[in-house]
């Protein structure tokens, strides 16, 4: 089965954005969480969407019938 993209570029560039800084201060950022589970969780979702932005496809996305991208072409 082949997905569909459904993010344009500016949405995966702000997803990969988010999902670094997720990455980042999930486990390191004491403010942001209160225990070490919890900021790897916030890594966790900050791995998924990163692999979101580089798929260009996104799960929630396709179950909302919402669609960012735009082919070059028409």
């Amino acid at each position: 089965m082949k997905l569909k993209r459904n993010m344009g570029p500016v949405d995966q560039v702000f997803r990969t954005a988010m999902g670094a800084a997720l990455i980042y201060l999930g486990p390191f950022s004491e403010w942001l969480t209160a225990d070490f589970m919890s900021g790897m969780l916030l890594a966790l979702v900050g791995v998924l969407t990163i692999v979101s932005a580089v798929s260009g496809y996104c799960p929630l996305y396709h179950l909302a019938g919402f669609n960012t991208y735009r082919p070059l072409h028409d």
